[in-house]
């Protein structure tokens, strides 16, 4: 045991020794407790025995084994230290680098602070404006808002006014509508009824015409009857004085007292036609031809011509039957009555027919004619073609004045070769 002991002891002192030997300690103090500590093995290894000297080779060479062993992993350790120390040393400059670098970053942040005081300060302030101006807002926004309902309110009156409005609108533009119809047909009815006045009035111009002719006209030709009446009479008067023969002075005052008679019931039937209103009624032409030759055979002479009437006219027509008997009278009457007695053919053609919803009337003969200059006048009041006194030149006249009266024309054709006179009446008549 005690060399146990003493083997343990000379190994821990042997590699303090050599410890020390390979690296010696900083320091006076620890040279000097080194210095002890190899004096006191050293001591220890020459106060034992020479018995023991085996031991103590054995030891030392162990020792000096382990020594060895120690030296490396010393040197190991040694130089990781230097290289601890090197890093150290690295570390201790980095970190005063850091540490300027950290002290330059905080004097920056400590200006940046400032100036983030001072903005902080300026955006309290202007915190305060703006809340200042909120509040404006605010209110402002609540007025807006109070203005803006009773804007609302407005617009619904004014929606409610701008309905009535429309509704009024509406209703002022259907009576305009209707207004305007009104305004359109009141003047076409006084369109329609200027033109009736103005034709009513032209009418009544030429008919005032007509009548200051009638009357200019029957005046002077009833002078001439009168005019004989007076001079017979005094022929009459004279003769009766003397005791002499009047019966043909009487004869002669007869006739002419019924050549005035029948003349003024011309100028009668004149006034009657152009008075009387129209009445019309069905009734078929052949009634009023055979009405018209029973007349005709107490006033002239028919054997004295051939009468040829062509009626294609089979049905019954409306029209006043009282005018059309005037026509065809007048007509047929004047073509017996200026027949040419050096002809040995006298004759007189009468055709009737419907042409256009219009009766025409041809009354063709081949008498005595008419001169070229008197066709513009034959038809007017008291106009004798003839130089034969065998009419008062009425015949003709009331031929246009009743063709006018039913809106119809009467034209006169004659041919100077054939020696022939057409009168052609053209009538509208109603289905």
């Amino acid at each position: 045991m005690k060399n146990y002991f003493n083997y343990c002891i000379s190994i821990t002192l042997l590699s303090l020794l050599l410890i020390l030997m390979v690296q010696p300690a900083n320091g006076s103090a620890l040279q000097a407790s080194v210095f002890t500590a190899q004096s006191a093995a050293i001591g220890y290894l020459f106060v034992n025995t020479p018995e023991n000297i085996t031991d103590i080779i054995q030891s030392i060479f162990i020792l000096l084994l382990s020594v060895g062993i120690f030296g490396i992993a010393f040197s190991f350790i040694s130089l990781g230290s230097k290289r601890i120390r090197r890093h150290n040393d690295y570390l201790e400059s980095l970190v005063k680098d850091r540490t300027k670098t950290l002290e330059e970053k905080h004097n920056q942040l400590k200006l940046q602070n400032e100036d983030y005081r001072e903005a902080i300060a300026l955006i309290q302030e202007q915190k305060e404006e703006i809340e200042t101006a909120q509040h404006d807002v605010l209110q402002k926004n609540k007025d807006l808002t109070e203005a803006f309902e009773e804007i609302l309110s407005q617009n619904e009156l004014l929606d409610y006014e701008r309905a009535k409005l429309e509704q009024a609108k509406r209703i002022i533009q259907s009576q305009n509508t209707k207004l305007l119809g009104i305004a359109r047909s009141l003047d076409q009815q006084v369109q329609d009824r200027t033109k009736e006045l103005s034709h009513s009035n032209n009418l009544l111009l030429e008919k005032n015409k007509e009548l200051d002719e009638f009357i200019y006209k029957s005046a002077h030709d009833l002078r001439g009857p009168i005019a004989r009446f007076k001079g017979l009479s005094q022929l009459i008067q004279m003769e009766y004085d003397q005791k002499s023969d009047i019966s043909a002075h009487l004869e002669h005052l007869n006739h002419s007292a019924n050549h005035m008679d029948n003349m003024l019931k011309r100028l009668s039937n004149v006034y009657e036609i152009s008075a009387r209103p129209i009445t019309p009624q069905k009734i078929k032409i052949d009634l009023i031809l055979d009405t018209v030759f029973d007349r005709l055979k107490g006033e002239e002479n028919l054997d004295a011509v051939t009468v040829d009437v062509n009626n294609t006219v089979n049905h019954p027509i409306q029209i006043d039957p009282s005018l059309l008997h005037l026509i065809l009278k007048n007509l047929i009457g004047n073509a017996v009555r200026f027949h040419d007695p050096l002809k040995l053919k006298r004759w007189v053609k009468v055709n009737i027919e419907i042409v256009d919803k219009n009766m025409v009337i041809n009354v063709k003969d081949n008498g005595i004619g008419i001169k070229k200059e008197q066709k513009e006048n034959i038809f007017d009041l008291f106009y004798v073609g003839s130089e034969l006194p065998k009419g008062p030149g009425l015949g003709l006249y009331i031929c246009k004045i009743i063709t006018k009266k039913l809106n119809g024309n009467i034209t006169l054709n004659y041919s100077d070769i054939e020696k022939e006179t057409e009168f052609k009446a053209s009538i509208p008549i109603k289905a």
